[in-house]
């Protein structure tokens, strides 16, 4: 039987709100250049979570459509988000938005394109989009290259931790050009950080579906090793993580 994607962060939405990395935002600058978007237009930013990436078309004076199938995540994104006059919370998943036909100008997908199932969710997509819409793809990609050790050491422990984690398409050229059915789209990338106290870090590992939460065995464990890279890392009782925003935008 195949797993329901859509429950695997039942539990976590709260760590997930307050401790993923939000976007840059520069990326609006780009949507702006190389798709003429303003706060005129409509967005459906599917997969939405907690609303991260909604925030940011929310405070750009965008209406948006965040479609989200989990329960808790779409509860915070409620609660984050629920005094903006143009934010509307649907229950729904990337194969089924319950949106209407050509309905949106861009649809957004950030950190969240390897849950889909590339044909259904496809097919979905066209069918909301209107004509000469665009698709907007984004990705916090931590560094693992930096020169400081911190990301090395941080990836160390998620690799000996993790477990259960989803076997999911990786989300390259081959992926995404099944999404832009043959159009071309460009990549643009953004540097992007989070300083974080030691509460956050934790927090920030918790938030992954496929690492323990403090109420599971062997959390005990993952905490002890992150006090271990806090102390050693640590600058005014802050620590950096780093990472690459990469964005993908084009035709849908």
């Amino acid at each position: 039987m195949m797993e329901d994607y859509t429950q695997r962060f039942t539990g976590r939405a709260e760590a997930y709100s307050r401790y993923r990395p939000t976007y840059p935002k520069q990326f609006l600058d780009i949507l702006n250049k190389e798709a003429n978007f303003d706060s005129t237009k409509i967005v459906a930013d599917v997969g939405s979570g907690t609303g991260i990436l909604s925030k940011l078309f929310l405070e750009n004076g965008n209406r948006v459509f965040s479609v989200e199938p989990n329960d808790d995540m779409r509860s915070v994104a409620g609660s984050n988000l629920g005094h903006f006059q143009r934010f509307a919370s649907i229950k729904g998943t990337a194969e089924n938005t319950t949106l209407e036909d050509r309905s949106v100008d861009l649809i957004s997908v950030g950190q969240a394109l390897h849950w889909f199932d590339s044909k259904r969710s496809w097919k979905e997509f066209s069918r909301i989009i209107k004509q000469g819409g665009y698709l907007c793809i984004l990705y916090n990609d931590r560094k693992t290259d930096d020169a400081s050790g911190i990301m090395q050491r941080y990836e160390a422990i998620i690799d000996k931790h993790a477990r259960n984690k989803p076997k999911l398409e990786r989300v390259e050229d081959d992926t995404l050009s099944k999404f832009f059915s043959g159009w071309s789209f460009k990549k643009f990338s953004i540097s992007n950080e989070q300083v974080l106290d030691f509460e956050g870090l934790v927090g920030r590992v918790c938030s992954a579906s496929y690492m323990p939460q403090p109420n599971q065995e062997r959390f005990s464990e993952v905490k002890k090793e992150l006090e271990d890279m806090f102390s050693k890392y640590q600058k005014d009782s802050k620590i950096m993580l780093t990472y690459e925003t990469n964005i993908f935008l084009g035709l849908l």
